[in-house]
């Protein structure tokens, strides 16, 4: 009780002088006279305290930030750490786009070849009412022994594909030893995009004018003639061991699935449809056991 009151005084006492202005002066004791002098109050000096607290403590954050020093605070990273990471930094994010590319590229192969997208649903308006009278004669014809030799094929080639897009990126061979492969030039023109792994580009781009005949490279059957929404009019041909052609961003296409096709037969028309913007153009790939190789290794265009 009695420190009770003794607090209560105490604070009685500060709020009574809270505002009572005291002189403070230096006086020199030989003349007599004040050196100087100047009035203070409780109140003034805790302004005046509190005010050079926030000024020391705003000084000391500026030099931290904005000066060397700062580099001795734990935590902070030198100029040199602060570039790797950085560096990093950038590299992780083009390594994630990558990836990303890669991943989207093989999951629309995978829809391409996949047996449930090739039915005439798939294809393009113009093309589905013209293979509804043909649907019938191609079901109904029994296959020789040879064609079930290449849809055998077509069928694992379909799985090796469709297990690239588990990899963090496309693993590309050197040239492919295949045996009695002679391909021919699909198409004429300019190639205007060539073979590139590093920039996602597994086939090459040739372009000309709207309706140049786009032709076989090689003997074989068409496992695939059909729309997508991101290649346009595709059609694709698979050929001996295990070897695919890919013909995408077609104007018309000139087979159906299950015709079988010579070297050098047109197979479609030159376009640009699905999503391109590189005009008129023929993107041509090349796959050997489900890996992607460059066209021009194998072919010389015309």
């Amino acid at each position: 009780m009695a420190l009770f009151t003794k607090w209560r005084e105490f604070w009685k006492r500060v709020r009574d002088n809270w505002s009572v202005k005291f002189q403070l002066a230096v006086r020199n004791e030989r003349t007599g006279r004040d050196s100087f002098s100047f009035r203070l109050s409780p109140r003034n000096v805790f302004v005046t305290v509190m005010l050079t607290a926030v000024a020391l403590i705003a000084l000391t954050a500026v030099i931290i930030a904005f000066t060397p020093l700062r580099y001795y605070i734990p935590g902070y990273t030198t100029p040199d750490e602060r570039r790797k990471y950085e560096a990093l930094s950038k590299e992780m994010e083009d390594l994630q786009a990558q990836y990303a590319k890669n991943e989207q590229y093989m999951v629309h192969m995978e829809r391409v070849l996949d047996e449930t997208f090739m039915d005439t649903m798939g294809q393009a308006p113009e093309q589905a009412q013209a293979l509804e009278g043909e649907a019938a004669l191609v079901e109904a014809a029994e296959p020789s022994e040879s064609e079930m030799t290449l849809r055998e094929e077509a069928g694992d080639l379909l799985q090796a594909v469709a297990n690239r897009q588990y990899s963090d990126a496309i693993t590309v061979n050197q040239r492919a030893d295949i045996q009695n492969l002679f391909l021919l030039s699909p198409t004429t023109g300019t190639i205007v995009t060539a073979y590139s792994v590093a920039q996602n580009q597994y086939g090459i781009d040739v372009a000309n004018h709207a309706g140049t005949l786009v032709t076989a490279a090689a003997d074989g059957m068409v496992i695939f003639s059909g729309y997508d929404a991101y290649d346009g009019n595709v059609i694709i041909l698979q050929h001996h061991d295990n070897v695919l052609t890919i013909y995408k961003h077609n104007r018309v296409l000139l087979k159906d699935k299950g015709a079988k096709v010579t070297a050098g037969e047109p197979i479609a028309t030159m376009g640009h449809s699905g999503i391109s913007d590189k005009g008129d153009h023929l993107h041509f790939e090349l796959w050997h056991n489900g890996f992607p190789l460059n066209p021009l290794d194998y072919l010389t265009l015309k």
